[in-house]
């Protein structure tokens, strides 16, 4: 998705009066429903998650969101940081936990004049390398290592492959 006039604004010109609700919407094959929290607001926030789409709760907490970027030494990870999770989010980050299945990102950006839809969607992005205590949790965001996985999907030995061996 590309980003709405509004949010090209914000981002250039962070026009007086106006902020960027950042929000994450957290999946995992143990939760129930999708987790959904917002950034910049004080209270809980209805939003839609598409344009001209219902809306959706959004719990507000402390959230930080540093984007995908570049620097010298190649491409930088996105990094999220969840405060005062030990209420909300820590039972379901325990249990995400302990399953090898990756929790799915989605990130949504809103500007406060335009709330009919988000102006920066970032989806398909996986929750990695969490550290997790008491009180918050951070961690690296990035997208599927599709580079790392064997194809066809296949893994390679010496039954189906026989042509691995010295022999």
């Amino acid at each position: 998705m590309t980003l709405t006039a509004a949010m090209q604004e914000a981002y250039a010109a962070n026009p007086g009066g106006e902020i960027v609700i950042e929000t994450l919407e957290l999946d995992h094959v143990t939760f129930e429903a999708p987790v959904r929290i917002a950034a910049n607001v004080e209270d809980d926030i209805s939003l839609p998650l598409t344009t001209g789409g219902p809306t959706v709760a959004f719990k507000a907490l402390a959230v930080s969101v540093t984007l995908p970027g570049v620097s010298e030494d190649g491409p930088t990870p996105m990094r999220i940081r969840i405060d005062n999770v030990s209420g909300y989010l820590l039972p379901y980050l325990r249990a995400a936990i302990q399953s090898t299945a990756p929790i799915g990102v989605i990130y949504r950006a809103y500007t406060s004049i335009d709330l009919s839809a988000p102006g920066d969607v970032i989806d398909g992005l996986q929750l990695r390398s969490v550290d997790l205590t008491a009180t918050s949790a951070e961690g690296a965001v990035g997208f599927r290592e599709i580079e790392m996985e064997a194809f066809p999907r296949r893994t390679y030995d010496q039954t189906f492959y026989p042509a691995l061996s010295n022999l």
